[in-house]
């Protein structure tokens, strides 16, 4: 993780997914630390680094997780995250929007549920809400 830029951690099943969602969010001048599972995020540096818990809440500025992933789905890595890092924003995206996953993600902490495909602006919105503020 570079000084100076705010690190998005990206979790997501689809490669092609991650892959275009850590471009765009470099190209918008984020450091982007992409996993393709909740089990590979919550295993990383990025997470459990040096100095773990009080490190992380400083270095890492959002978690973006799928909510439908195998494993440990989003809802799940929510949970987990938040007993460890409450304060460390996560924003959710899924492709299979409705009400009952949108109040649980928000009941759990999260800042938002966004639909997938994503769209620019409601993402850059988004971050710009949440890691900017």
């Amino acid at each position: 993780m570079s000084v100076g830029k705010a690190t998005v951690a990206v979790v997501d099943d689809d490669e092609g997914v991650l892959d275009a969602t850590s471009g765009f969010l470099e190209s918008l001048g984020y450091e982007a630390v992409a996993f393709s599972s909740g089990a590979a995020f919550l295993a990383s540096d990025a997470f459990l680094g040096a100095e773990a818990r009080v490190r992380t809440a400083e270095t890492l500025a959002c978690l973006l997780t799928d909510v439908d992933m195998p494993g440990i789905n989003g809802l799940e890595l929510q949970e987990r995250v938040r007993r460890i890092l409450p304060d460390l924003p996560i924003i959710m995206m899924t492709g299979f929007y409705d009400d009952a996953i949108r109040r649980r993600a928000l009941a759990g902490g999260a800042r938002d549920l966004l639909r997938k495909p994503l769209a620019a602006d409601a993402l850059i919105r988004c971050l710009e809400d949440t890691v900017r503020s």
